[in-house]
């Protein structure tokens, strides 16, 4: 009986051992955090996109494929905004960049897309103005 009590309580140690490196590492790919210049120019670029984006919507100017990669290059951007004082707001305007961009997809008329992404360019700048008031 004690040698099975022994043998389990060997097993958890050596388990628990095994597991802890794992769950200490950095995400698959990051190497470290942004620096605060890195995450002022990511917030600039984002806002830029998605403005381009907005008015690339107003003027009906691209195709369907490429406004969604116009789209998606506006996620991944706003992605690399690495600020625990924004992160809420940049969740808020993903939120709001996905439901224009699945509006556009699902061909809704021009003037409710124009307006989700106009909610969207908003909290994007209202990340810009959070950014500055904390940093």
């Amino acid at each position: 009986m004690v040698l099975k009590k022994l043998t389990l309580a060997l097993f958890v140690c050596v388990a628990m051992l095994a597991s802890a490196p794992s769950a200490m590492a950095k995400p698959a790919g990051k190497i470290e955090n942004a620096s605060p210049e890195a995450t002022v120019i990511a917030i600039n670029e984002t806002i830029e996109l998605a403005q381009e984006a907005l008015k690339s919507l107003k003027s009906n100017e691209l195709e369907k494929k490429e406004m969604m990669a116009l789209f998606k290059t506006v996620k991944q951007r706003a992605k690399t905004i690495e600020s625990t004082t924004t992160y809420m707001l940049r969740e808020k305007a993903l939120g709001k960049l996905g439901k224009a961009r699945s509006a556009y997809k699902k061909d809704k008329e021009q003037a409710e897309v124009v307006a989700l992404m106009e909610k969207s360019v908003v909290v994007f700048k209202a990340i810009k103005v959070r950014y500055d008031e904390f940093n």
